[in-house]
C-alpha cells in the first residue's frame, strides 16, 4: 500500500457562520470514551467515517495517489494518529439510528503550566451536516472530567466550520480569536507536542514572517494536498461575513489555532444538549 502524507486530522462540516441547522431525526446516541476504553470497533468504524466523508485528493498530489481520490485511513493508522496516548486521550462518538455518524478525537500535554488539548479529528458524515453534530461532539468532550485541567485548546485544519466549533468550545467567537495569544504560544506547543503529526511541523503566515504579503495569517506546512474547494466556498462566506481572522488558504497548508479555555460561571456547568 502506497505511502500517504500525514493529514492534520481535523474536519468538520461546511457552513456559513449564520446557516440555520437542519432537524436531527432518529433515534441519537452520543458517546465519550477515554481512550484506554476505546474498543477496536469503534475505532474501525471511526477509520470508516473518516475513509467515507473525510475529503479527497487536490489537483496537485502526487502519484501513486490521484487527484479526486478520497483521503484513506485504517484503524491501525488511526491509531497511532489520534490514540498512540490513550491514557491522555478521548473520543466523542455520535450514533443515529445505531449508525456512526460523527466523531472526535482529542489529546492532551503539559505545556509549561498549560495543559493543552488538541483535537486530533473531527469528522462528520457528509449527509448529517448542519446538525450541530460536531459542536455536540466537542461539547460532550468538554463534559467529561478528563476537560477539567485543559486550559488551551487547538487544532489545524483546513476547514473554518472546524475553527469555529472549536473557538466555541473554548468560550469564544472565531471572529474573535486573539492572534497575539497565537504567536506568543505557537512554537512553545508546537516543540512540547506529543502528537507525531505537529512535531517538526512549520508555521507559516503574516503571524509568524511580518515580510509575507499573500494574505495568510495562521497556516501549517503539512504538505496534505487535499482539495479546498469545499473550505474554501465556505471561507468565502466567514470573509463576507467579516467574522474571519486567520487569513487565506493556501494548497497544501491547513489554518493553526489555539486559544485559551474560558470557563463561564454558570449555575448549570454545561447546557444540556438538545439532539442527545
Amino acid at each position: 500500500m502506497p505511502s500517504t502524507p500525514s493529514p492534520p486530522l481535523a474536519q468538520s462540516h461546511p457552513t456559513s457562520p449564520h446557516s440555520p441547522l437542519k432537524e436531527l431525526t432518529g433515534s441519537s446516541v452520543l458517546l465519550v470514551r477515554p481512550g484506554t476504553e476505546v474498543t477496536n470497533d469503534e475505532l474501525a468504524k471511526c477509520a470508516r467515517l473518516f475513509s467515507d466523508n473525510y475529503g479527497v485528493w487536490g489537483p496537485k498530489v502526487n502519484k501513486p495517489l490521484y487527484p479526486g481520490g478520497r483521503v484513506k485511513m485504517n484503524a491501525a493508522r488511526l491509531r497511532k494518529q489520534c490514540l498512540s496516548d490513550p491514557e491522555n486521550t478521548i473520543l466523542s462518538m455520535r450514533f443515529i439510528n445505531g449508525e456512526l455518524v460523527g466523531h472526535a478525537f482529542a489529546t492532551q500535554w503539559k505545556y509549561g503550566e498549560h495543559v493543552v488539548c488538541w483535537v486530533t479529528q473531527l469528522v462528520v458524515d457528509i449527509n448529517m451536516r448542519q446538525r450541530y453534530i460536531a459542536t455536540s461532539l466537542l461539547q460532550h468532550i468538554s463534559m467529561h472530567a478528563w476537560f477539567i485541567s485543559a486550559t488551551i485548546i487547538g487544532l489545524v485544519s483546513s476547514h473554518p466550520a472546524a475553527c469555529h466549533a472549536v473557538a466555541k468550545l473554548a468560550g469564544t467567537a472565531i471572529s474573535r480569536i486573539n492572534l497575539e495569544f497565537i504567536q506568543a504560544h505557537a512554537e512553545g506547543i508546537l516543540n512540547s507536542t506529543t502528537v507525531d503529526y505537529l512535531k517538526g511541523i512549520k508555521l507559516k503566515g503574516s503571524l509568524f514572517d511580518p515580510t509575507v504579503d499573500d494574505g495568510t495569517v495562521s497556516l501549517v506546512d503539512t504538505s496534505f494536498f487535499v482539495d479546498h474547494d469545499e473550505p474554501q466556498a465556505t471561507l468565502d462566506t466567514y470573509i463576507q461575513d467579516r467574522c474571519w481572522v486567520l487569513g487565506n488558504l493556501v494548497d497544501g497548508h491547513e489554518f493553526f489555532m489555539v486559544v485559551p479555555v474560558i470557563r463561564l460561571e454558570v449555575a448549570q456547568s454545561h447546557p444540556s444538549d438538545p439532539f442527545v
